[in-house]
C-alpha cells in the first residue's frame, strides 16, 4: 500500500498508508481540522547488474569481476 503525506495546519505532517482506490482523507485524524495531501515524488528500484551502466548488460561482467576480486582479497 502506498504511503500518503498529509498536512494539518494545527498538528502538521502526517503518513497515512491508504490503498490508491481508498478517498483521501478530508480531516485530521487527531483535531479534526481539515487536511491537504501533499504530492511527492515517487521511489525507483533499478535491479541487475545492467543497470549501473545504464542497461548496457556488458557491465554485468565488470560488477561480478569486482565482486570475485573483493572476495579473493577477503580471503588473503
Amino acid at each position: 500500500m502506498p504511503t500518503y503525506l498529509y498536512e494539518c495546519p494545527k498538528c502538521g505532517k502526517f503518513d497515512k498508508f491508504q490503498r490508491i482506490s481508498d478517498p483521501a482523507l478530508d480531516e485530521c485524524p487527531t483535531c479534526s481540522s481539515p487536511v491537504k495531501r501533499i504530492i511527492t515524488g515517487g521511489s525507483v528500484l533499478i535491479k541487475g547488474a545492467g543497470a549501473l551502466k545504464g542497461g548496457d548488460w556488458d557491465g554485468k561482467k565488470a560488477v561480478e569481476d569486482y565482486y570475485r576480486r573483493q572476495e579473493s582479497e577477503s580471503e588473503e
